[in-house]
This record gives structure tokens, C-alpha cells and sequence, in this order.
């Protein structure tokens, strides 16, 4: 038997029993079927915005060492900056940077010179990928 040497593609976006008889069916003919996974992290982290106040992903700076803290927020990350700030204020360690401050007796800074966005995003499973994500970018300085 001889295999024709134009043969096409065919693309399915997925693999299941159904898609694995189809192959079987074709495969004395001048097709070839491919399956390929939609699921990917391209897809799962790509999204469009939808709304004018998105949910954040933030960096906070220590101002004495310099270690980042990476939080996310449903809020704007002003909003969030307060909140931290107020927990130093009180002695209430409830977030990590509130805690590393209060522990180490360090200085905060500023909304300014310590807050910075890293990313906006939806409020879903992705803001959970992309804090993992910026967590792992910044760990080089992430110490508590």
C-alpha cells in the first residue's frame, strides 16, 4: 500500500472516544487528524477586561529591606494600601507585610514609593495564577 504524499491536516480541539473512531475511519485516506488541547495556560491567564474597577494584583515594598510582598485585591489597590497600613497602626499582623513590619520593626512606606501594580485582571481562578505568577517573579526578594 502506497501513502499519498498530499495528505491533509485535520485539527480537533480535543481527544475522546468519538474523536479516536473518526481516526480510525480515516485513516486509509489523504486525511490526517491531529487533537490539540484548549486548555492552556495562554488561555486560562489571557482574558479581557470587562468592568471600568478591575480586581489587582500588587507588589508592596518594605522601605528598610526591601522585600516584596505580593497580595492580590477585589478592591482598588488604594484601598488595599490602607487597609495594610491600618493593620500596622492597630498591631493587627493579619497580612504577611502587616506581619514582617510589626515582627522586624521595619518601615512602610508610602502609597507612592512602596505600592505598585503588577497586574489587572477579572476577579476569578486567574487572579490565583497570575499572583502565583508574580509571586515567583519577585522571590529573588520575598523573604517572609
Amino acid at each position: 500500500m502506497t501513502i499519498p504524499h498530499n495528505k491533509k491536516w485535520v485539527t480537533f480541539s480535543y481527544f475522546n472516544p468519538i474523536i479516536r473512531r473518526i481516526t480510525v475511519l480515516f485513516k486509509h485516506s489523504n486525511l490526517n487528524i491531529a487533537c490539540r488541547a484548549t486548555n492552556t495556560i495562554q488561555r486560562k491567564l489571557s482574558g479581557k477586561l470587562t468592568n471600568k474597577n478591575p480586581s489587582e494584583i500588587y507588589k508592596l515594598k518594605c522601605n528598610t529591606c526591601n522585600n516584596v510582598y505580593v497580595g492580590q485585591s477585589g478592591s482598588s489597590i488604594n484601598v488595599r494600601h490602607k487597609e495594610h497600613i491600618r493593620y500596622i497602626t492597630t498591631n493587627n499582623p493579619v497580612s504577611t507585610y502587616a506581619l514582617h513590619i510589626l515582627q522586624n520593626r521595619q518601615e512602610y512606606g508610602t502609597i507612592t514609593g512602596a505600592l505598585q501594580l503588577s497586574k489587572a485582571c477579572q476577579m476569578s481562578t486567574r487572579m490565583n495564577c497570575w499572583e502565583a505568577f508574580y509571586i515567583c517573579r519577585y522571590s529573588v526578594n520575598i523573604k517572609y
